[in-house]
Formats: structure tokens, sequence, C-alpha cells
């Protein structure tokens, strides 16, 4: 337990940085908090009605606000997100007894309290990964870590009430946990392994897999020993899902089996309207012909919506229907959208259409740049990312072999988020709001770039990357600003 206490302890090196980080954090989840106050800290008989309405930043949900307030398994899909709702229950209660204290709903203080700590840990274990486990110098790590926080998608993800921020902060201590046992030539014990992957997965199922690779590359062929695949790998991947199985049969099925029977009275009385219509208007039929007529605009009236569903410009078509392969999409413009959205909107805001959101507004799903200042800031940081990789294959070949290795992991979790998100489309229409997944393999990867560089090209690289995380930093920051203040929040 004083082991794992230890790594929440803020090294003295870290404390100056930690420090700004630290009031960035309040100042952002303040003005989330001042912008949502008057709307957001009531009470409600229908809270996912309240938030749903009540907050619309980007693409992200408020659901956490809602859960909160007032306590539900199935605000959040169970199956992706299995576990997040009973690591709610604390959260949930110190809220409830603040309600009674304050007399407002505390739930949006309750979430940015969350949220300054877990992106407060989420610089810990990343500045910790750039100094301890790929060896950059204190500088450096520093001018990587601003960058990293200058990311549009980074300053929202740790101060919107969504999942992201909590999968960020462990991703990275997963990371960081990994690359100090590649270190340090440990293995990832079993305990271990099950602790991670059950935080990591209970929060989004699909990031789970990633605590695997990660035991993979720490393990190498003891990975598949009989007793540490059986009960580190098998065994917490098959409780989880489980586990998600019950969740959803004691929780969902029975709201879903309700909604249904609602659905079918509904259906049942608006056949009967038309049945009375029709009588009304075709009084010479019988009521055999009468329910052909029914039957036919019922009918129509089902196509119709199945053609607003699936010719929606918002959405790519899927691959198929489904839980979770509706979500795919095979018909949206790659190039485009890894541009202006993957490495466009993650890492700066689009000023047309800003932060509006792609199902619930009106932004397309391409929207391009005003500024060619922006496509050049774009490519700087894609040229840095891809030269920062070749050199860690050169470094991990010729110097270092573990952070070599390292690096594979960080670039096998992004291929992953890659598979998922740009060849199989998962959320490709709003693929942005999913940065805190993977959005830190930019400065892991262009951290080996600062290790391959000396003298004059060290001080090059660390003038470029200092004007663009504080040009960046301007141009994020002030874009939030100005659309949470720039008119008030919705009733």
């Amino acid at each position: 337990m004083k082991r794992l206490l230890s790594l929440f302890r803020v090294k003295k090196e870290e404390r100056p940085l930690a420090l700004a980080i630290l009031l960035l954090l309040v100042f952002l989840n303040g003005m989330l908090v001042w912008h949502y106050h008057d709307t957001l800290t009531l009470f409600s008989d229908d809270y996912h009605k309240m938030f749903r309405d009540g907050f619309n930043i980007s693409g992200f949900d408020a659901w956490t606000y809602t859960v909160l307030s007032k306590w539900s398994a199935t605000q959040y899909n169970i199956y992706r997100h299995p576990l997040l709702a009973i690591f709610m229950l604390i959260p949930y209660t110190i809220t409830q007894i603040f309600n009674l204290l304050t007399g407002i709903n505390c739930a949006i203080y309750m979430v940015a309290v969350m949220q300054v700590f877990f992106g407060f840990y989420a610089f810990i274990f990343l500045y910790r990964i750039l100094r301890e486990v790929i060896g950059v110098q204190r500088m450096d790590a520093s001018l990587l870590t601003f960058l990293f926080y200058s990311f549009a998608y980074v300053m929202l993800t740790v101060m919107v009430p969504d999942h992201f921020n909590f999968s960020l902060c462990l991703l990275l201590f997963v990371l960081y946990v990994t690359g100090i046992s590649m270190r340090k030539g440990r293995m990832m014990g079993i305990w271990q392994t099950i602790i991670l992957f059950t935080l990591t997965a209970g929060i989004s199922l699909n990031n789970g897999l990633k605590v695997f690779v990660a035991a993979l590359f720490a393990n190498g062929k003891k990975f598949f020993k009989p007793r540490y695949f059986l009960l580190a790998i098998i065994a917490p991947a098959a409780l989880i899902w489980g586990f998600a199985r019950l969740e959803y049969q004691v929780f969902a099925a029975p709201e879903a089996a309700e909604r249904e029977h609602q659905t079918a009275i509904r259906n049942r009385e608006f056949r009967d309207s038309l049945f009375k219509a029709y009588s009304q208007q075709y009084p010479n039929d019988d009521s055999t012909e009468i329910r052909r007529k029914v039957k036919h605009t019922v009918q129509e009236l089902a196509y119709a919506k199945y053609l607003r569903d699936h010719n929606d410009p918002r959405r790519g078509k899927p691959i198929a229907n489904g839980e979770f392969v509706g979500w795919t999409d095979i018909s949206t413009d790659r190039w485009a959208s890894i541009q202006e959205n993957l490495f466009g909107e993650s890492l700066q805001l689009h000023t047309d259409h800003l932060l509006d959101d792609i199902l619930e507004g009106h932004r397309p799903m391409i929207v391009r740049y005003q500024y060619d200042a922006n496509y050049v800031a774009e490519g700087l940081i894609a040229i840095l990312f891809v030269i920062g990789i070749i050199c860690g294959i050169i470094v991990g070949w010729r110097r270092d072999v573990d952070a070599g290795l390292f690096l594979c992991l960080v670039l096998s979790w992004f291929l992953m988020d890659m598979i998922i998100h740009v060849i199989l489309g998962f959320g490709l229409n709003e693929v942005y709001i999913m940065a805190g997944h993977w959005v830190f393999v930019i400065p892991i990867a262009m951290s080996y770039l600062f290790l391959a560089t000396h003298g004059w090209a060290k001080k090059m690289l660390q003038v470029l990357t200092g004007l663009l995380a504080t040009s960046l930093f301007i141009y994020n920051i002030s874009l939030i600003a100005t659309y949470l203040y720039s008119s008030p929040p919705p009733l």
C-alpha cells in the first residue's frame, strides 16, 4: 500500500509545473461551473432531460451529472462502460450530502473536483513517462507536457463531464507502471494486471485490451504461462463481461422492456386513431379495406423514418445495423477526416461551428479552417510526430532496447485506436472527442526526437515546441472562453 501511495506523491522536481497545471485545471473547470451554475444546479424530476438539453459542448455527454444527481446504472452504455456507474456510487453519495447542506444540486461541483484530480494526475504520469521511462531532460519533459495540455480536446477532456478524462489518466498510469516494469526487468504480476484491467476496462471496455497488450510487452513470453494467462487475462475478461451481462439484465433489460411496452401502446393508439380517421374519410369501405389502408400508411411512415435515419449527412454509412457496428462508418472521406478532425479538431478548434455537436447541433462532419496558419501548425506537429517515431526506432535499435520497446507499446495502442476509428470508422464523425484515448502518443513520440538532437538543433526544437504550445494554448483557450461566454447557457 505504501508503494502504491508513493506513486501519487508529487516529487520536488514536478512541483513548479504541477502547480501551473493545477491552476490551469481549476481555471478551466471554474469557467465551466460558472457558465452552467444557474441552469445545472437545479433539482429535477427528469435529470436525464435536464442535462441532455442543458449541457452542450461538442459531442460530449453529461451523463455523469445525471448519475451524481440520481444514481442509475443505465445512464452509461453498460457494455461499453461496465463498471463506470458502480465507480460513481461514492461520488454520488458525497454529492447527496452536499446537496442537503447547500440546498442546490452539487453534481457539477463534484464532477469539477474529479476532473481536476484526474487531469492533474494525468499530467504527473505523462511527465514521469517522459522523464523516468524515456529519459528526456527536465526542460524537454516540461515543454512536451505543456504542448500536450495546449491541445484543444485535452483541455476539453479535463473539464467536461464525460468519462474520457478518467480513461486518459488511467491509460497514462498503465503506461507509466508498464514502462517502469520494463526498465527494471520486472513482470507485471497477476493482481497488478487484474487491478489495472478492471479499472481501465470498467470505465471503457475497449481500453481494457490495452492493459493486456501492456502486460505482453512487460512480461514477454511469460505472458503466455498457463497460470498467468488464465488468472490475469482470461478470468478477469470473462468476469467483467459476465458482470456487464448481469448488470444489463438487472438494470437495463426491465427498462428496455418497459420502453418497448410503451412504444407498443403508442403504436396501437396511433393505428386506432388512423382507423377511426379513415372510417370517417371512407364511410363506404369495409373494415378489411380500412385496415389495409392503415397498414400501408404505417409502412410508408416506417420507411420514411428509415430513410431519414440512414441518409443523415451527419452520419456515415455503417457496416451493418446493431449495438456496436451501427456506429461504424464506411463512407466518410478518411483523408479529410484525418486532416480536419483526427489531427485537426483534436489539436486546434475550428472557428466555424465552434464546439457545435454534430448529432444534436448543425455541425457538418467536415469543417475547414479559415486560416492557413492552422494547417501549418497541424503539419508541423504531424512532421515532428513522424520524425519522433523514426528517432525512437533508431534509439531502440542502437542504444536503448527498453525505450524502443516502450515506443512500440505506445504505437500499438495508437494502432488499435486507428483501426477502430479510421479503418472501421467507429465514431469517425466525431472522432476528436475520443482524443483522450490516444493523443498522448504525440508528445511521447516527440520525446524521442528530443533524445536524438543536440546543440543548436536541440535549441531550435525546444523553441519550436514552445512556440507551438504557446500559440495553441492561447488560440484554444480563447475559443473555449468565447464559446462559453458569447451566449447564455441553454434553458
